[in-house]
């Protein structure tokens, strides 16, 4: 075995000169001479590949279903080297504490060829077949022996299928019989379908859920049965559903069975005990609450147990509990209850029970009574934790402290109160005169921010039948943070009031109906006297005084199973305006303008603007579940309006980065076809950009991924700090930028570090004939990305 030691320190845009991809194939040589079959016996041979062909279109069989059976896996490789399996032979034999951690982390156990194995995949593959409705289908392999390894391929022959050629239903239960037929068009069993065992599972749990939710909390999937008769019957089969009776022994006649009908049961009380605690031995103290349902006029009475000063209200839970008194029970509402109360964060563990103790005797037919109990631990009230960080910006080294304090039921409704006061310093390198003698920290900054979360729709007037349908929140932000940097001083102060609420299982909708952000510039003289002659407006417009005033909306839909690896959807459309209510308050006020022609609020100009933006994602897995594509479109838009003649220069939009365009710097692309050489980060008022990335499993926990990123940004106007700039619809397509990269993700379950090369294939910053720079393409050309998470 040869090793090869490497320390390696090379610039950063450097990194792929031709030293370095020498080195690169040396290590790969000497790697690759580590060979692991010198390990293996003589009639060892190590499984390299399985493959699979369906003979024949057969949409009902699944090669993802078929793959699962094959076992076990081929010894993993990582550029065609084995090298878990490698480590298992280098350090099982050295019988030490570091070298068995070391094979138990890093090594991997051979993976053999075995005949009888084998025999037992086709069987399996055989009974699965059998289960989709292809009976007696012919299952066989073949291998292909090749230096001690072997490729095996299972080649699956299917019969003709057997398809349903009627359904009966055999119901003896009138009562669950009428249920049934209410909701008879969700059967997942249909006439003319191929027969699949597993659908059937499906249809017991369908139809058990359906029951459970009506009332039989004792009903269970083993009660239904599914009798098939396919004799004398070509390739066809009949389907007899079956739902039985109870079956009680008869204890008068032992062996004997006596058949009852499924008990159907009412909710007769529920009783709550908000602080429970398992050591109390004090007698509680009883409260009598009252919850008003959305979609019921029925006034449901609950009852409230506490052994102590009452720290959460029963009011607190008027949208959680949605287990009602004299009503059928539901299993559904049931987990709904579940999830209202883990929305709050002073809630640590919940428990719902039900019981047939104690329950009254009704004089209806088939109506039985259950006891609910829903017993709460609470979590620590408050808490207070202090965080100091080191901080380097650029190389301006700075330290970065916050102090947090945490209340989880401040006003005893579950509302959630957090400030967190914070503070920094800064040494920022600075090359323009100043007044600041500070000393080694120039720059510093220190501020306020707090949070008021309720988890309910906070208004003026009761929303209660909103609340209990739409699951909403309330957040209340608010800030103020003091900025001291050597060429001027900033005070921001903020103040929002947000909603989040459902309305439905992929939808959530944010709505932040009051959205003040106020930003005071304090500058020296020296950058006053900068920037009273700065050709950019919306950077001069950055260092002035100014305000928004506005409202923000967002639609979003996602359709992710977080159970299970499956395509889904994301799409968020953001909704922002600002100062158009203010403006037309003081146009019918009369409110007279400015010397400068604006419109102020305390003296300050305040902006207006519509801004929009769409973010569309699509998520394909391919049947191996490891392999993913993703695409994504972003677009977006902002105009300013009357009393503003630029966007804010924190509403534009931007290209360059980790996450968008990654061939080239943050906020170093556009706009549009802008040619010149500036310090100024380059932001636009419209953005148009689509990626696609492929992502696949390297080894463990390092993934890859290949992608190609195009877009840009462009101005609304004509701008003289961006001549070319301007959007315009003949010509944008031809200032759309390429790039295109490879990546690396290292995924440690709790956090994925990120790492992505991307070098520009089309500029637009050249002109139109020498805009493809493919052949162009230098090391320096390659831009590096790094990041938490995945870009989209």
């Amino acid at each position: 075995m040869l090793f090869l030691h490497l320390h390696i320190q090379i610039p950063v845009l450097k990194f792929l000169n031709n030293k370095i991809w020498l080195l690169i194939i040396l290590i790969f040589f000497n790697i690759s001479g580590c060979s692991v079959k010198k390990h293996l016996a003589e009639n060892q041979t190590l499984i390299n590949r399985y493959s699979i062909n369906v003979v024949g279109k057969h949409p009902t069989i699944s090669n993802t279903e078929l793959r699962t059976l094959v076992k076990p896996d081929p010894n993993k490789k990582l550029f065609f080297i084995r090298f878990k399996l490698w480590a298992h032979y280098r350090y099982k034999n050295k019988q030490t504490k570091f070298n068995s951690w070391l094979n138990k982390h890093f090594g991997e156990e051979p993976s053999f060829y075995n005949v009888v194995t084998l025999d037992n995949i086709t069987h399996k593959m055989s009974r699965y077949l059998n289960n989709v409705g292809y009976f007696n289908s012919k299952v066989e392999y073949s291998t292909k022996f090749k230096n001690k390894v072997v490729n095996i391929k299972f080649t699956i022959h299917p019969s003709e299928p057997y398809r349903i050629s009627n359904i009966k239903y055999d119901i003896s239960d009138t009562l669950v019989k009428r249920f049934f037929y209410e909701k008879i068009k969700s059967t997942l069993i249909k006439k003319g379908d191929i027969y699949n065992a597993y659908t059937f599972d499906d249809e017991r749990d369908r139809i058990t859920e359906q029951l459970r939710n009506t009332g039989y909390f004792y009903f269970n999937r083993n009660y239904i049965q599914f009798v098939l008769d396919s004799n004398l019957m070509k390739h066809k089969m009949n389907v007899d559903l079956v739902i039985n009776n109870v079956k009680q022994q008869d204890i008068s006649t032992p062996g004997e069975y006596l058949e009852e009908i499924h008990r159907r049961y009412f909710i007769n009380k529920v009783t709550v005990i908000p602080e429970f605690n398992p050591n109390n031995t004090l007698n509680y103290d009883t409260t009598i609450h009252t919850i008003n349902f959305w979609n019921d006029t029925t006034n449901y009475t609950y009852i409230f147990l506490y052994n102590d000063k009452i720290h959460l209200l029963p009011s607190a839970f008027n949208s959680a509990i949605k287990i009602k008194p004299g009503t059928p029970y539901s299993a559904n509402k049931v987990q709904t209850t579940y999830r209202k109360l883990f929305n709050y964060e002073i809630i640590q563990t919940a428990n719902i029970s039900f019981d047939t103790t104690n329950t009254p005797t009704s004089e209806k037919p088939n109506h039985f009574f259950l006891n609910s109990r829903i017993q709460l631990k609470d979590s620590k009230r408050n808490r207070f934790s202090a965080e100091v960080e080191g901080t380097n910006s650029s190389g301006d080294l700075g330290i970065r402290g916050n102090l947090v304090f945490l209340n989880r039921n401040i006003f005893k409704r579950a509302e959630v109160f957090r400030i967190r006061l914070k503070g920094g310093l800064e040494a920022q390198t600075i090359s323009e005169p100043t007044d600041d003698n500070s000393g080694l920290f120039n720059t510093y900054e220190t501020g306020i921010v707090g949070t008021i979360f309720f988890p309910r729709f906070l208004s003026p007037i009761r929303l209660d039948k909103f609340n209990q349908q739409y699951i909403p929140n309330t957040n209340l932000n608010f800030g103020f943070n003091y900025q001291r940097r050597p060429l001027y001083s900033r005070n921001i102060t903020n103040l929002d009031i947000g909603y989040v609420w459902k309305s439905g299982k992929s939808v959530n909708h944010i709505l932040t109906p009051i959205n003040i952000n106020y930003v005071n510039i304090n500058p020296t003289d020296y950058f006053d006297s900068i920037l009273e002659y700065e050709p950019n407006r919306r950077l001069r417009e950055q260092y002035s005084d100014h305000m928004i005033v506005g409202l923000k909306y967002s639609y979003i839909f996602n359709n992710q199973n977080m159970m299970a690896l499956q395509h889904f959807n994301y799409l968020r459309v953001n909704l922002e305006t600002s100062g158009n209510l203010l403006y037309a308050i003081n146009q019918i006020a009369g409110t007279p303008k400015s010397d400068s022609g604006y419109y102020h609020v305390l003296g300050v100009r305040y902006s207006q603007f519509v801004r929009m933006s769409i973010d569309f994602r699509h998520y394909y897995y391919f049947s191996n579940k490891t392999n993913s594509l993703v695409t994504r479109v972003l677009l977006g838009a902002g105009i300013p309006l009357l009393n503003s003649d630029e966007l804010p220069y924190e509403k534009g939009f931007y290209a360059g980065g980790a996450n968008d365009m990654r061939g080239w710097l943050f906020k170093s692309l556009g706009p549009g076809g802008y040619s010149g050489n500036t310090t100024y980060e380059k932001v636009g008022d419209i953005q148009i950009e689509g990626n696609v990335e492929y992502r696949f499993p390297i080894y463990s926990f390092l993934k890859g991924a290949l992608f190609t990123d195009i877009g840009n940004i462009w101005t609304y106007g004509k701008s003289e700090s961006f001549p070319g700039g301007q959007f315009n619809i003949d010509k944008f397509i031809s200032e759309l930028a390429i790039d295109a990269g490879f990546g690396f993700r290292f995924d440690f379950q709790v956090l994925i570090f990120r790492i992505d090369i991307a070098t520009p294939l089309r500029n637009p910053a050249y002109p139109i004939a020498n805009r493809w720079r493919i052949k162009y393409i230098q090391p320096v050309d390659f831009v590096w990305n790094f990041g938490i998470g995945y870009p989209f």
